[in-house]
């Protein structure tokens, strides 16, 4: 893929190759094409070797890495992402319990989607953008959300309103997305 490049400086790669999910704005030589914020970048080393790509934000974040990889950006890389948050909490026994049906599907960083977190409620997704990039993929994430969980997943909410940077022209307004509220009960461990 062609996407605009972000050269950093002299030595400041070192946390990006020890897989750091954040370049600061500080670190960055130059950018090398047209970037609007929200936009997909790929960052490389002052001599040009691949490193990552993420999301282009002003501020002192400015670039928020999903992929360590250079692959393309397509639903099979957000339902991948979801599918592995997923799996994970399945692991860790808070997917697929009679006893607990509410856990946190994606935490930011920890699961490789900076600025992005993802509730579940007993079928319900409650999505909280922190960043103009992830809001930018919202539909792509839902369609993930809506693979991965199938049947199970009865509704999805937007709740960034009061996460998407303030400095962004997107207004993003609270509500649910598809599906509608319910009257499930929700279980956390009995």
């Amino acid at each position: 893929m062609n996407y605009p490049k972000v050269i950093l400086k002299s030595g400041k790669d070192q946390s990006v190759r020890r897989y750091h999910p954040w370049i600061f704005s500080g670190a960055i030589k130059k950018i090398i094409g047209n970037v609007n914020e929200g936009d997909l970048v790929m960052v490389t080393d002052n001599k040009d070797e691949f490193l990552a790509l993420g999301h282009y934000q002003i501020g002192s974040i400015a670039v928020r890495i999903i992929s360590f990889e250079n692959n393309e950006i397509n639903n099979n890389f957000w339902k991948q992402k979801i599918f592995n948050a997923y799996k994970l909490r399945k692991e860790f026994g808070l997917a697929e319990n009679e006893n607990n049906n509410v856990y946190l599907l994606v935490h930011a960083e920890g699961d490789g989607l900076p600025g992005l977190i993802i509730d579940f409620y007993n079928g319900t997704a409650v999505l909280q953008m922190h960043s103009i990039g992830m809001f930018l993929n919202k539909e792509a994430i839902i369609d993930a959300l809506r693979e991965v969980y199938g049947e199970n997943l009865k509704a999805v909410y937007d709740k960034s309103e009061s996460t998407i940077p303030f400095k962004s022209d997107i207004v993003a307004k609270n509500g649910y997305v598809f599906g509608a509220s319910d009257d499930k009960t929700v279980l956390e461990y009995g």
